[in-house]
């Protein structure tokens, strides 16, 4: 219960105000630490409650030692993540005077001087902007006390960690630090942790193979793209009471196969909104938004969208393409079953996938439910012989045997090998007739 624990009354008050009464696992282990200014390493699954489990001992910390100055730093990989992280801030922190400003990439950055001028409680930024904004002098970060680093895993992919280590060095050296990530690996985060953190305590609420219970995993296999967008086109039309939902959004790898599938739901009469790297920031908050007042139930995105989005009543995530890997995968299908509501989650498999979708469901040790819709079976109906890890068996390339008979021994002389590469010189003696 949050009630047992030693929080000022605004915040127990937005809290009632929320409808949270009970805290979730990962909540009730990080909580307590990092109200005593613990340096925390908190992996937990995407949607188990992470960013209020940062949030709230942050905001109680700034109550309890108000200054005039920033305090409080988070960082966050997408810019769509930083919003989130703001909007639980605001909500959060709704009967206090604490104040958040966002600083990304994608806004005119003179709003944001303005912003940072009045010297927010809790600065929300993407690592390269924020920098940005150091280098010129523009802000100093010695008075921050909290740093916090939101997927951290996602920041490391991105190629973050430097950044994120001399943002870090800018800091106050007693500052406390806290990362969260829904897929922690020692190895991969040494030199972050090693450059940032002191005497860190890891609470590993999750395995970064953890399922979500919440969600049904299914697969259905497919012949090809064109058969693959009929799928889709049954599936969001909620022909079948097993698919019926509330908002959906339809993963693919790449933004040309986004901007298909968007095109073909149109001409189904099928409406959707596109979510990619080349739709402006701008633009995207604004599908967003209508996504969440349910103005859009339908998005079409890469993983651009599979982290930072809380939207309540998404329901189901259908993965036109199987993921790169398992990391991504988890990510996406975390966009539904959040907290303590269910979802479902379709990949469409072809024949080319079929490994690489083992592959994932081994390494998440999961095992997806084979689906089939009886109108549209396609040729390919998965592998007729598969290893007992459930790959198909390739097919070995035989090697071209050369007769021997048929084979011609050359003989290469010495003189031969002598004169390779040089030019014969004509004769010095023999004149030609007048």
């Amino acid at each position: 219960m949050f009630s047992s624990l030693l929080l000022d009354e605004p915040l127990l008050d937005a809290l009632e105000t929320l409808g949270y009464s009970e805290m979730t696992e990962v909540q009730e282990a990080a909580i307590p630490h990092a109200l005593q200014g613990r340096d925390l390493i908190v992996n937990a699954k995407t949607g188990s409650g992470k960013t209020l489990a940062f949030v709230l001992p942050l905001l109680q910390q700034i109550l309890d030692n108000p200054q005039s100055v920033t305090q409080a730093l988070i960082l966050a990989p997408t810019r769509e993540l930083c919003r989130q992280i703001n909007k639980q801030c605001t909500l959060l922190s709704q009967y206090t005077d604490i104040s958040t400003t966002v600083i990304i990439g994608g806004e005119n950055p003179k709003y944001q001087l303005k912003a940072l001028e009045k010297y927010p409680d809790i600065i929300i930024a993407t690592p390269g902007r924020l920098l940005e904004h150091v280098k010129r002098d523009v802000i100093e970060l010695d008075a921050i006390s909290i740093l916090v680093l939101d997927e951290a895993d996602r920041m490391l992919e991105m190629g973050f960690i430097d950044q994120v280590v001399e943002i870090a060095s800018e800091c106050n050296a007693e500052c406390q630090s806290v990362l969260y990530s829904a897929s922690f690996n020692q190895h991969k985060f040494k030199i972050l942790t090693d450059a940032i953190f002191h005497d860190p305590l890891e609470v590993i609420v999750d395995s970064p193979r953890s399922s979500n219970i919440n969600i049904t995993q299914l697969k259905i296999t497919a012949d090809d793209n064109a058969h693959k967008l009929k799928l889709c086109d049954h599936i969001l039309k909620n022909i079948h009471d097993d698919f019926k939902f509330h908002k959906a959004i339809v993963f693919a790898n790449k933004r040309s196969t986004v901007n298909d599938i968007s095109r073909w739901l149109q001409a189904k009469g099928i409406h959707s909104a596109v979510v990619h790297s080349d739709v402006t920031q701008d633009v995207r908050n604004q599908l967003l938004r209508k996504f969440r007042l349910n103005e859009i139930d339908i998005i079409v995105a890469t993983d651009v969208a599979s982290r930072g989005l809380d939207i309540t009543d998404l329901d189901l995530i259908i993965n036109f393409d199987v993921p790169r890997d398992g990391e991504d995968y988890m990510h996406r299908i975390g966009r539904t079953g959040r907290m303590f509501e269910t979802g479902m989650s379709i990949t469409l498999v072809d024949s080319h996938e079929w490994n690489q979708m083992v592959g994932i469901e081994n390494f998440l040790e999961v095992k997806c439910v084979e689906r089939k819709i009886k109108s549209l079976v396609g040729k390919y109906t998965g592998p007729e012989n598969r290893k007992s890890s459930g790959k198909a068996y390739g097919t070995k390339r035989k090697k071209k045997t050369v007769d021997k008979k048929d084979k011609k021994k050359v003989k290469m002389r010495e003189r031969d090998k002598k004169n390779i590469g040089k030019r014969r010189k004509p004769s010095e003696n023999k004149s030609t007739e007048q």
